[in-house]
Protein backbone atom coordinates (compact mmCIF):
# COMPACT_ATOMS: atom_id res chain seq x y z
CA UNK A 1 0.00 0.00 0.00
CA UNK A 2 1.50 3.10 -0.63
CA UNK A 3 -1.06 6.79 -0.18
CA UNK A 4 0.86 10.35 -0.65
CA UNK A 5 -1.60 12.46 0.74
CA UNK A 6 -1.61 15.88 0.28
CA UNK A 7 -4.86 17.65 1.04
CA UNK A 8 -6.02 20.62 1.68
CA UNK A 9 -6.77 20.26 5.36
CA UNK A 10 -8.46 23.21 6.07
CA UNK A 11 -11.69 22.36 4.36
CA UNK A 12 -11.24 18.34 3.74
CA UNK A 13 -13.09 15.83 5.96
CA UNK A 14 -13.00 12.01 6.76
CA UNK A 15 -14.22 9.85 9.85
CA UNK A 16 -14.42 6.41 10.40
CA UNK A 17 -17.23 4.32 11.74
CA UNK A 18 -18.56 1.79 13.90
CA UNK A 19 -21.61 -0.08 12.75
CA UNK A 20 -23.93 -1.67 15.08
CA UNK A 21 -23.24 -5.63 15.15
CA UNK A 22 -26.62 -6.67 13.50
CA UNK A 23 -25.52 -3.81 10.56
CA UNK A 24 -22.66 -5.36 9.96
CA UNK A 25 -23.76 -8.47 9.61
CA UNK A 26 -26.94 -8.00 8.01
CA UNK A 27 -26.63 -4.42 5.52
CA UNK A 28 -24.32 -2.58 3.83
CA UNK A 29 -22.49 -0.70 6.21
CA UNK A 30 -19.83 2.68 6.35
CA UNK A 31 -16.09 2.07 6.92
CA UNK A 32 -15.13 5.37 5.88
CA UNK A 33 -16.32 8.48 4.49
CA UNK A 34 -15.09 12.01 3.47
CA UNK A 35 -14.93 14.90 0.96
CA UNK A 36 -11.14 15.39 -0.68
CA UNK A 37 -9.91 18.91 -1.31
CA UNK A 38 -6.24 17.02 -3.02
CA UNK A 39 -3.02 19.23 -3.31
CA UNK A 40 -0.31 18.61 -5.88
CA UNK A 41 1.28 15.20 -5.56
CA UNK A 42 -1.80 13.56 -3.99
CA UNK A 43 -2.34 10.06 -4.84
CA UNK A 44 -3.00 6.39 -3.17
CA UNK A 45 -1.86 2.76 -4.25
CA UNK A 46 -3.20 -0.28 -2.95
CA UNK A 47 -4.54 -3.89 -3.03
CA UNK A 48 -5.60 -6.66 -1.07
CA UNK A 49 -7.55 -4.44 0.75
CA UNK A 50 -11.53 -5.82 2.62
CA UNK A 51 -13.35 -3.01 1.37
CA UNK A 52 -15.07 -1.60 -1.77
CA UNK A 53 -14.97 2.40 -2.67
CA UNK A 54 -17.23 4.52 -3.86
CA UNK A 55 -16.25 7.97 -5.37
CA UNK A 56 -17.47 10.43 -7.21
CA UNK A 57 -15.65 13.39 -9.07
CA UNK A 58 -16.95 17.21 -7.80
CA UNK A 59 -14.46 19.23 -9.92
CA UNK A 60 -10.98 19.37 -11.24
CA UNK A 61 -9.70 15.89 -12.54
CA UNK A 62 -8.51 12.58 -11.40
CA UNK A 63 -7.32 9.39 -12.74
CA UNK A 64 -7.98 6.05 -11.63
CA UNK A 65 -5.76 2.63 -13.32
CA UNK A 66 -7.92 -0.69 -12.44
CA UNK A 67 -7.91 -3.76 -13.99
CA UNK A 68 -4.94 -2.84 -16.06
CA UNK A 69 -7.17 0.19 -17.43
CA UNK A 70 -6.50 3.64 -16.98
CA UNK A 71 -9.76 6.00 -16.68
CA UNK A 72 -9.95 10.22 -16.50
CA UNK A 73 -12.30 11.26 -13.71
CA UNK A 74 -13.82 14.19 -13.95
CA UNK A 75 -16.91 16.10 -12.67
CA UNK A 76 -19.94 13.95 -12.35
CA UNK A 77 -18.11 10.73 -13.00
CA UNK A 78 -18.49 7.64 -10.34
CA UNK A 79 -16.52 4.96 -10.16
CA UNK A 80 -17.66 1.66 -7.84
CA UNK A 81 -14.13 -0.64 -6.89
CA UNK A 82 -13.22 -3.67 -5.19
CA UNK A 83 -10.40 -2.89 -3.13
CA UNK A 84 -9.20 -6.48 -2.62
CA UNK A 85 -8.35 -5.68 -6.51
CA UNK A 86 -4.97 -3.58 -7.20
CA UNK A 87 -5.98 0.41 -7.83
CA UNK A 88 -4.35 3.76 -7.51
CA UNK A 89 -5.79 6.96 -7.97
CA UNK A 90 -4.33 10.29 -8.11
CA UNK A 91 -4.93 13.79 -8.95
CA UNK A 92 -4.13 15.69 -11.85
CA UNK A 93 -1.12 18.71 -11.52
CA UNK A 94 -2.96 21.15 -13.26
CA UNK A 95 -6.80 20.84 -12.51
CA UNK A 96 -6.79 19.47 -8.90
CA UNK A 97 -9.19 16.94 -8.02
CA UNK A 98 -11.99 17.57 -5.92
CA UNK A 99 -14.37 14.06 -5.25
CA UNK A 100 -16.03 13.00 -2.15
CA UNK A 101 -15.95 8.79 -1.15
CA UNK A 102 -17.44 6.22 0.50
CA UNK A 103 -15.71 2.52 2.07
CA UNK A 104 -18.61 0.41 2.34
CA UNK A 105 -18.60 -2.98 3.04
CA UNK A 106 -21.27 -5.85 4.21
CA UNK A 107 -22.97 -9.25 2.63
CA UNK A 108 -24.14 -7.84 -0.36
CA UNK A 109 -21.51 -5.42 -1.22
CA UNK A 110 -19.24 -7.84 -3.23
CA UNK A 111 -22.61 -9.19 -5.61
CA UNK A 112 -23.39 -5.52 -5.93
CA UNK A 113 -19.90 -4.44 -7.00
CA UNK A 114 -19.40 -7.74 -9.33
CA UNK A 115 -22.57 -7.12 -10.90
CA UNK A 116 -21.56 -3.47 -11.76
CA UNK A 117 -17.97 -4.30 -12.92
CA UNK A 118 -19.83 -7.28 -15.16
CA UNK A 119 -22.17 -4.48 -17.01
CA UNK A 120 -20.03 -1.11 -17.05
CA UNK A 121 -17.40 -0.63 -14.19
CA UNK A 122 -15.61 0.68 -12.96
CA UNK A 123 -16.68 4.50 -14.28
CA UNK A 124 -20.17 5.86 -14.52
CA UNK A 125 -19.21 8.70 -16.81
CA UNK A 126 -20.84 12.05 -16.84
CA UNK A 127 -24.03 11.07 -15.24
CA UNK A 128 -24.16 11.49 -11.37
CA UNK A 129 -26.30 14.49 -10.46
CA UNK A 130 -25.79 17.10 -7.44
CA UNK A 131 -28.09 14.66 -5.28
CA UNK A 132 -25.84 12.33 -5.36
CA UNK A 133 -23.35 13.79 -3.36
CA UNK A 134 -25.89 15.45 -1.45
CA UNK A 135 -27.05 11.86 -0.42
CA UNK A 136 -23.36 11.26 0.97
CA UNK A 137 -23.16 14.04 2.67
CA UNK A 138 -26.38 13.20 4.31
CA UNK A 139 -24.32 9.48 5.11
CA UNK A 140 -21.73 11.59 6.77
CA UNK A 141 -23.76 13.73 9.10
CA UNK A 142 -25.47 10.80 10.48
CA UNK A 143 -22.81 8.85 10.92
CA UNK A 144 -21.90 11.85 13.25
CA UNK A 145 -24.98 11.53 14.67
CA UNK A 146 -24.00 8.27 16.05
CA UNK A 147 -27.39 7.35 17.55
CA UNK A 148 -29.12 3.51 17.01
CA UNK A 149 -30.97 4.90 13.75
CA UNK A 150 -28.14 6.31 11.67
CA UNK A 151 -26.43 3.21 10.89
CA UNK A 152 -29.86 2.40 9.51
CA UNK A 153 -30.60 5.27 7.68
CA UNK A 154 -27.06 4.97 6.60
CA UNK A 155 -27.22 1.93 4.73
CA UNK A 156 -30.58 2.74 3.37
CA UNK A 157 -28.94 5.91 1.34
CA UNK A 158 -26.03 3.79 0.48
CA UNK A 159 -28.12 1.12 -1.27
CA UNK A 160 -30.04 4.18 -3.01
CA UNK A 161 -26.64 5.47 -4.34
CA UNK A 162 -25.77 2.29 -5.59
CA UNK A 163 -28.67 1.41 -6.83
CA UNK A 164 -28.31 4.73 -8.90
CA UNK A 165 -25.01 3.11 -10.06
CA UNK A 166 -26.41 0.09 -10.79
CA UNK A 167 -29.45 1.58 -13.15
CA UNK A 168 -27.22 3.90 -15.18
CA UNK A 169 -24.74 1.41 -16.07
CA UNK A 170 -27.60 -1.30 -17.02
CA UNK A 171 -28.88 1.46 -19.47
CA UNK A 172 -25.67 2.39 -21.22
CA UNK A 173 -25.37 -1.61 -21.26
CA UNK A 174 -28.77 -2.00 -22.57
CA UNK A 175 -27.71 1.25 -25.43
CA UNK A 176 -24.52 -0.57 -26.37
CA UNK A 177 -26.28 -3.57 -27.29
CA UNK A 178 -28.88 -2.33 -29.30
CA UNK A 179 -31.36 -5.31 -29.53
CA UNK A 180 -32.07 -6.34 -32.53
CA UNK A 181 -35.74 -6.24 -33.94
CA UNK A 182 -36.14 -9.59 -34.60
CA UNK A 183 -34.50 -10.34 -30.99
CA UNK A 184 -38.02 -8.23 -29.53
CA UNK A 185 -40.42 -9.80 -31.55
CA UNK A 186 -39.10 -13.14 -30.57
CA UNK A 187 -40.02 -12.17 -27.49
CA UNK A 188 -43.38 -10.99 -28.17
CA UNK A 189 -44.16 -14.33 -30.31
CA UNK A 190 -42.82 -16.50 -26.97
CA UNK A 191 -45.02 -14.68 -25.06
CA UNK A 192 -48.13 -15.24 -26.46
CA UNK A 193 -47.25 -19.20 -27.29
CA UNK A 194 -47.49 -19.47 -23.17
CA UNK A 195 -50.08 -22.51 -24.72
CA UNK A 196 -48.72 -24.16 -27.15
CA UNK A 197 -45.57 -26.05 -28.42
CA UNK A 198 -42.88 -24.27 -29.46
CA UNK A 199 -39.37 -25.49 -30.95
CA UNK A 200 -36.30 -24.14 -31.59
CA UNK A 201 -37.10 -24.84 -35.71
CA UNK A 202 -40.33 -23.54 -35.51
CA UNK A 203 -38.35 -19.96 -34.17
CA UNK A 204 -35.74 -20.45 -36.85
CA UNK A 205 -37.76 -20.96 -40.01
CA UNK A 206 -40.69 -17.83 -38.42
CA UNK A 207 -37.64 -15.46 -38.11
CA UNK A 208 -35.40 -17.02 -40.91
CA UNK A 209 -32.12 -17.28 -38.56
CA UNK A 210 -30.44 -20.84 -37.98
CA UNK A 211 -31.23 -22.02 -35.12
CA UNK A 212 -27.98 -21.92 -33.39
CA UNK A 213 -27.14 -18.16 -34.36
CA UNK A 214 -30.70 -17.86 -32.78
CA UNK A 215 -30.14 -19.62 -29.94
CA UNK A 216 -26.68 -17.37 -28.85
CA UNK A 217 -27.95 -14.46 -29.97
CA UNK A 218 -31.39 -14.77 -27.71
CA UNK A 219 -29.34 -15.63 -25.00
CA UNK A 220 -26.61 -12.52 -25.56
CA UNK A 221 -29.79 -9.61 -25.63
CA UNK A 222 -31.96 -11.56 -22.70
CA UNK A 223 -29.68 -13.59 -20.38
CA UNK A 224 -32.26 -16.84 -21.23
CA UNK A 225 -31.77 -19.61 -23.93
CA UNK A 226 -35.27 -19.01 -25.83
CA UNK A 227 -36.43 -22.41 -24.06
CA UNK A 228 -35.48 -20.76 -20.82
CA UNK A 229 -37.06 -17.63 -21.01
CA UNK A 230 -40.46 -18.87 -22.64
CA UNK A 231 -40.19 -21.23 -19.35
CA UNK A 232 -39.97 -18.79 -17.20
CA UNK A 233 -42.88 -16.90 -18.47
CA UNK A 234 -44.85 -20.15 -18.11
CA UNK A 235 -44.35 -20.35 -14.48
CA UNK A 236 -45.10 -16.79 -13.82
CA UNK A 237 -48.46 -17.91 -15.49
CA UNK A 238 -48.61 -20.77 -13.48
CA UNK A 239 -48.05 -18.72 -10.30
CA UNK A 240 -50.83 -16.55 -11.21
CA UNK A 241 -53.23 -19.04 -11.72
CA UNK A 242 -52.57 -20.73 -8.93
CA UNK A 243 -52.88 -17.43 -6.65
CA UNK A 244 -55.84 -16.41 -7.97
CA UNK A 245 -58.36 -19.09 -9.18
CA UNK A 246 -59.37 -22.73 -8.23
CA UNK A 247 -58.48 -24.17 -11.77
CA UNK A 248 -57.05 -27.74 -11.14
CA UNK A 249 -53.45 -28.80 -12.05
CA UNK A 250 -54.77 -30.24 -15.34
CA UNK A 251 -56.17 -27.16 -16.58
CA UNK A 252 -53.19 -25.00 -15.45
CA UNK A 253 -50.78 -27.32 -16.95
CA UNK A 254 -52.72 -27.10 -20.19
CA UNK A 255 -52.94 -23.12 -20.08
CA UNK A 256 -49.18 -22.89 -19.22
CA UNK A 257 -47.98 -25.20 -22.60
CA UNK A 258 -47.07 -28.09 -21.03
CA UNK A 259 -47.80 -31.65 -22.20
CA UNK A 260 -48.55 -33.46 -18.64
CA UNK A 261 -49.38 -32.52 -15.14
CA UNK A 262 -46.72 -35.01 -14.01
CA UNK A 263 -43.88 -32.98 -16.17
CA UNK A 264 -45.68 -29.72 -14.91
CA UNK A 265 -45.38 -30.61 -11.08
CA UNK A 266 -41.97 -31.95 -11.23
CA UNK A 267 -40.55 -28.83 -13.34
CA UNK A 268 -42.78 -26.14 -10.68
CA UNK A 269 -41.12 -28.08 -7.58
CA UNK A 270 -37.41 -27.61 -8.82
CA UNK A 271 -38.07 -24.28 -9.49
CA UNK A 272 -40.14 -23.08 -7.12
CA UNK A 273 -39.19 -25.76 -4.03
CA UNK A 274 -43.04 -26.47 -3.30
CA UNK A 275 -45.45 -28.48 -5.51
CA UNK A 276 -47.98 -26.58 -7.34
CA UNK A 277 -50.55 -27.45 -4.62
CA UNK A 278 -48.70 -26.28 -1.46
CA UNK A 279 -47.73 -23.15 -3.16
CA UNK A 280 -51.52 -22.76 -4.05
CA UNK A 281 -52.52 -23.39 -0.13
CA UNK A 282 -49.65 -20.99 1.04
CA UNK A 283 -51.07 -18.38 -0.84
CA UNK A 284 -54.73 -18.42 -1.03
CA UNK A 285 -54.86 -19.89 2.97
CA UNK A 286 -56.77 -22.94 2.16
CA UNK A 287 -56.33 -25.86 4.46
Amino acid sequence: MKIVEDLDRHRSSSMGTSPTPFVKSSLLYIQFIGHYYTRPGYSIERDNLDSFLLLVTIRGKGYLHYRGAQHELKKGDAFLIDCKEYHLYYTDSDELWEFAWIHFNGNPAQDYVDYFLKLKGPLAAETVSDDFVLDIHRIYELQQQRDESSDLLSSSLLVRLITDILQLALQDHRNEKRVPLYISNMKQSLGARLNISVSLDDLSKEFAVSKYHLTREFKKYTGYSPYGYLLNLRMIKAKELLKTTDLTIEEITRQVGFTNATHFIQTFKNREKATPLKFRKNWQGKP
